[in-house]
């Protein structure tokens, strides 16, 4: 009987063994099958490769222009003003912006007559530009032409044209020079610097005055207009930049060579 007892104890014995050794394999097989997928032993992942930054390059200041440093505009006239060697966002500002303004894209605006500076601040460092305002064209600017206002003797005859050179007027006026003190003999510089800087043409054989007696003697070789609505102020310059020829004109388009016949 006791044997029969020892037994039973270690068959009890042998079977709690095999089933702890059943559960032990089944966690075990368990836990390895978190590390495998069916189709082969699984993969560490790995943090992605992190990019390494591109250094931006630094702007050679050196190479950073202002398209201009300095100009004379006549007032309600606008100029454009640009940055060059630079990719950067450009912060514009008027030192008196009651005599010119200035955009946030550079386009100064003159306002009345006066000076100043139009600063440009880019890539830490600051460009200026020097800005003199002139003042705009008025009647003022035709007063007198034979004993009476130009622009309304002109509005009367539909048009006239008064002209000098030689330091003399010939043709229909006497005046010795415009409203702005510009005589015959003056610089271009003197001329820009009454009306603004001018936009000088040369001088075309269609041009009815160009064929006058007094401007082909001082050979002609360049005029600008100097516009008030319909109403011109024309400077003639020769080669050396002076002034040879001064022309008042109304309608300065309708007046034909017929007109100019004595003067030819």
């Amino acid at each position: 009987m006791e044997n029969k007892k020892k037994k039973i104890i270690s068959l009890i014995l042998c079977g709690a063994i095999l089933i702890s050794t059943c559960v032990t394999g089944n966690v075990k097989v368990h836990a390895d099958s978190t590390q495998e997928s069916a189709s082969g032993p699984a993969i560490t992942p790995t943090e992605a490769p992190t990019a390494t930054p591109v250094p931006t390059p630094a702007v050679d200041v050196s190479q950073i222009k202002i398209s201009r440093t300095s100009g004379i505009f006549m007032a309600k006239k606008k100029v454009t003003l640009t940055i060059t060697g630079t990719t950067s966002a450009v912060t514009w500002t008027s030192l008196n912006p009651k005599v010119a303004t200035v955009s946030e894209t550079g386009v100064v605006k003159g306002l009345k007559k006066g000076s100043t500076i139009i600063q440009a601040a880019v890539d830490g460092i600051t460009l200026t530009c020097k800005v003199t305002i002139v003042p705009k064209m008025t009647k003022k600017d035709f007063s007198k032409f034979n004993g009476e206002n130009f622009v309304a003797f002109c509005e009367r005859k539909g048009y006239d044209y008064g002209y000098a050179w030689n330091g003399q007027w010939k043709g229909t006026s006497k005046k010795k020079s415009t409203y702005r003190k510009i005589k015959i003999g003056a610089s271009k510089a003197k001329v820009q610097k009454a009306y603004g800087e001018l936009t000088f043409k040369k001088c075309s054989k269609k041009d009815p005055f160009t064929k006058m007696k007094g401007l082909k003697k001082n050979k002609v070789k360049k005029y600008a207009d100097v516009k008030y609505g319909k109403y011109r102020i024309r400077f003639y310059m020769n080669k050396k930049n002076k002034v040879v020829a001064i022309i008042y004109a109304c309608n300065i388009g309708k007046i034909k060579k017929k007109a100019l016949k004595q003067y030819i």
